[in-house]
């Protein structure tokens, strides 16, 4: 029996783990638009289990985390760097790759979440 709440302990501690990270990475999460004239038009950021991906007209690519809101993109051996404002909200990304600083700013769209999702954040912020 002991055996039983000490594997059920470690997987409840193991889910809250991967639920935390992957609400950290929500900050990251949203389209990007870049100047006209960039290399690059827009990109979206978006999150796939507990990895960050960055989707472009160049395909989707997997984001290595390095520091906090730094990443490394490694298909084109670029940092990648997300900027807050004064509310901590992520507001642009600056990609640094061959010599260049390409800056993208954060569109304000629509949210869409999946029904568990919502049920879940909604029920997180009335127990607070």
């Amino acid at each position: 029996m002991k055996k039983f709440f000490l594997l059920a302990s470690f997987m409840m501690g193991l889910m809250v783990t991967v639920n935390a990270q992957s609400n950290a990475l929500k900050d990251y999460v949203g389209k990007y638009t870049f100047p006209e004239g960039s290399p690059v038009g827009e990109v979206t950021i978006t999150v796939e289990d507990t990895v960050l991906n960055i989707n472009g007209a160049q395909g989707s690519t997997p984001l290595e985390h390095k520091k906090l809101d730094t990443f490394y993109l490694a298909a084109y051996d670029a940092a990648i760097i997300f900027k807050r404002d004064a509310n901590n909200a992520v507001i642009s990304i600056s990609i640094m790759v061959q010599g260049m600083e390409l800056i993208g700013k954060k569109s304000a769209e629509a949210l869409a979440y999946k029904r568990e999702e919502f049920y879940n954040e909604l029920w997180a912020s009335q127990s607070k």
